[in-house]
């Protein structure tokens, strides 16, 4: 009896695990205070996607970012083909979204007002992603920077990634990380390496991209000044990576 209770309790604790929700909330509110627009945002601790539909196109735009230590929400626009078209960097307040908008990859971009409402707010379930499997990216034009992050998925809990990322004008130092075998567990991937000095950063795989953050100020992985694998990457195909450095 108590080994079945036992095994009951492992149960009910792994099927929690793997039930987890999340929260989706939808805004509604203006850029400029002419341009209307509905943002859906889903919050996995720190890490948000959704996508924003300017009303006057329909065509819903991918969103992937996260919160930083502050509170401010910062979150890309990216097509399918890794192009990203905009930042967003808002404060939320009492379910009331304001800040602003930025145009990525030119010089002296754009810059609009963001005011935004939540106008309703729902539960959705994390499902974990069966296979992270396939190119992920993010490009802000020629002169603002690039990121390519490849990954194969080994079995349930490995995956093998590699990046190759440029800053951008002027410098456009590099980053990159040839291929590298790191444990996988609940869509999240951590990469920890001395080589260089402290370097480790967390991979946030969704279902259509991925966030990379820097974990216990871990910067020092002998990039080029100040170049770097953190952003929001969009996932732009699932085929298996062929690794320059196929050990």
């Amino acid at each position: 009896m108590k080994k079945s209770f036992i095994t009951l309790m492992i149960l009910f604790i792994s099927t929690l695990a793997f039930s987890q929700n999340l929260t989706q909330k939808v805004f509604e509110g203006t850029l400029n205070k002419k341009i209307p627009v509905i943002i859906t945002l889903t919050f996995d601790n720190k890490v948000v996607f959704g996508s924003v539909v300017y009303k006057k196109k329909g065509i819903p735009i991918n969103l992937i970012g996260r919160i930083d230590s502050n509170g401010t929400l910062f979150f890309n626009e990216l097509l399918k083909d890794g192009h990203a078209t905009g930042a967003y960097s808002v404060t939320l307040k009492d379910e009331i979204m304001n800040g602003s908008w930025y145009e990525v990859g030119k010089i002296n971009g754009k810059e609009l007002s963001v005011s935004l409402e939540k106008v309703s707010e729902t539960t959705v379930p994390k499902n974990l992603i069966p296979d992270v499997t396939g190119a992920y990216s993010y490009f802000y034009g020629n002169d603002g920077g690039s990121g390519s992050l490849e990954v194969q998925q080994i079995g349930k809990n490995k995956v093998a990634i590699a990046f190759d990322c440029v800053r951008g004008m002027p410098s456009y130092n590099m980053a990159t990380i040839d291929k590298s075998i790191i444990q996988l567990s609940n869509n999240q991937a951590v990469y920890s390496s001395t080589e260089y000095g402290k370097c480790k950063f967390r991979i946030t795989f969704l279902q259509n991209g991925a966030n990379v953050e820097y974990l216990e100020d871990g910067q020092d992985c002998g990039f080029g000044n100040n170049a770097t694998v953190s952003g929001n990457y969009i996932k732009i195909n699932s085929l298996k990576p062929k690794f320059l450095n196929n050990n």
